[in-house]
């Protein structure tokens, strides 16, 4: 019988499994991550040929690119914020809401930030980021106006908008 089929547990058995297995991978993911972050500021990639943390993850530890950018993402956070590897591990805090949390976390706000994410979705851990890192309106694109019409066609009028840039 495979390890991974399952059929033959009793459903208790079965979400009991399920529980005991989601918390030890919370708690490997953590400590990979306190791994990553060791192996990143020991630089020992240079021995295995790596340029940079990325390759080794990618060519060694076989993640996709983006799974190495998060977790080096993360990790390096890690070293800043002691506090996130443990959230992480007990499950107060997602793999992906440490990735979103990751830009914004610092030595100083670490805890009280952990906190206000602590068993949060990915859509509640944007909003908390929203209001607490707020982002000023900006244009989607701006358009570089030609610097003289085009011989043939007839001027356009042109008017300045809300942010002082001309608008067609």
């Amino acid at each position: 019988m495979s390890a991974y089929s399952l059929s033959h547990l009793d459903d208790r058995t079965l979400l009991s499994g399920l529980a005991t297995s989601v918390s030890r991978e919370r708690g490997a993911t953590a400590e990979a991550l306190a791994h990553i972050a060791e192996v990143d500021a020991r630089r020992l990639y240079l021995p295995a040929a790596c340029p940079s943390m990325h390759a080794y993850c990618v060519h060694e530890l076989r993640f996709s690119k983006d799974e190495a950018f998060k977790r080096i993402l993360v990790a390096r956070v890690a070293r800043k914020c002691p506090a996130l590897l443990p959230a992480l591990a007990e499950g107060r805090l997602h793999f992906t809401g440490a990735v979103k949390l990751a830009p914004h976390l610092t030595a100083e706000n670490q805890a009280e930030l952990l906190a206000a994410a602590t068993h949060k979705t990915k859509a509640e851990i944007e909003q908390l980021l929203a209001e607490w890192f707020p982002r000023l309106d900006v244009p989607a694109g701006l358009h570089a106006l030609p610097a003289s019409p085009v011989p043939g066609t007839e001027p356009t009028t042109r008017r300045a908008g809300p942010t002082g840039f001309e608008t067609s």
